[in-house]
């Protein structure tokens, strides 16, 4: 296991996860639940949850606090509200969602699966244009293989 993972591993004995089916129907009976997603900008504006909060993992420390360009004033404000952090694959999310609770959060949880697993479950997708995302699309862009030059020789 590489050092990414044991990171990973780590996080997930600290970090509820929830799964896609689970956070959807809890996206209907709370309105005041924060999905947030730390994807990169390109990989959130061709695929997304809808109504979820955007904030890219190199910024969320920042985004979480007052008095930063960086600020989401929904994070800021609260540190009692329930949230959701979404990624690709649940990696990204699970390390995330550990470094808020180090900073005060009570409530946050990872999406176990990521994005992979939501679209598994057919459920739907939004690009930044508000309209749904052929599936077919999102398996072709979700189950690209890694490039050969970044595989370990």
């Amino acid at each position: 296991m590489d050092g990414y993972q044991r990171l990973v591993v780590k996080a997930l004995k600290e970090v509820g996860e929830i799964l896609p089916w689970d956070l959807e129907t809890e996206i209907e009976q709370n309105p005041e639940l924060i999905v947030l997603d730390i994807r990169e900008s390109d990989e959130f504006e061709m695929m997304h949850i809808k109504s979820s909060l955007h904030v890219p993992r190199g910024v969320l420390e920042g985004a979480c606090v007052w008095n930063y360009d960086d600020t989401i004033p929904a994070l800021a404000q609260t540190r009692d509200q329930n949230i959701v952090v979404v990624c690709r694959s649940g990696n990204r999310s699970a390390l995330a969602a550990l470094t808020m609770q180090q900073m005060g959060f009570e409530h946050v949880r990872s999406l176990k699966l990521g994005i992979k697993g939501w679209n598994d479950n057919d459920l739907e997708m939004f690009n930044n244009q508000g309209h749904v995302v052929d599936i077919n699309q999102i398996d072709e862009w979700l189950n690209r293989a890694v490039p050969e030059d970044k595989l370990k020789p």
